[in-house]
């Protein structure tokens, strides 16, 4: 977990939005070097909290590549979230979790600054998304 690819390759949706959860979550503890001369700290990944291991979850629901798009599309607010993977946010991951991961990112030191632009791309996702009903995905390389 002490490397970007656990933390969901790019700071919890960055480079896939199930990376980025598992590195957020996952953050580094400082232990004690068992030789006390030693100046050398030792690094250890600290284990999921039971809320780290559910929004873990949650982005794991996404299907492939589609992480990273919602990610870009709700914390940056750069790209547009394709059908096939509206249809997998609604469908898979569902609103609460939808909603659960985006606080959490949005509460970080990275984003807080942000954190009302990002909610309200959130709701809009969501929206838009859910407008779509739940049909049937349309092809899987539908601008993935």
């Amino acid at each position: 977990m002490a490397s970007f690819n656990s933390f969901c390759a790019v700071v919890f949706f960055l480079i896939s939005f199930n990376l980025l959860i598992e590195k957020l979550a996952a953050s580094e503890i400082l232990l004690p070097s068992k030789d006390p001369s030693s100046s050398r700290v030792n690094y250890a990944p600290r284990p999921l909290s039971p809320y780290g291991t559910y929004l873990s979850n949650c982005v794991k629901e996404l299907k492939p590549k589609c992480g990273e798009q919602i990610f870009f599309a709700v914390i940056v607010g750069n790209q547009t979230v394709s059908n096939y993977c509206c249809l997998s946010l609604v469908n898979d991951m569902g609103k609460a979790c939808h909603y659960d991961v985006t606080t959490y990112a949005a509460n970080l030191p990275a984003y807080k600054k942000n954190k009302t632009q990002i909610l309200n791309r959130c709701d809009k996702i969501w929206n838009y998304c859910s407008s779509l009903g739940s049909a049937p995905y349309v092809s899987k390389f539908d601008s993935v």
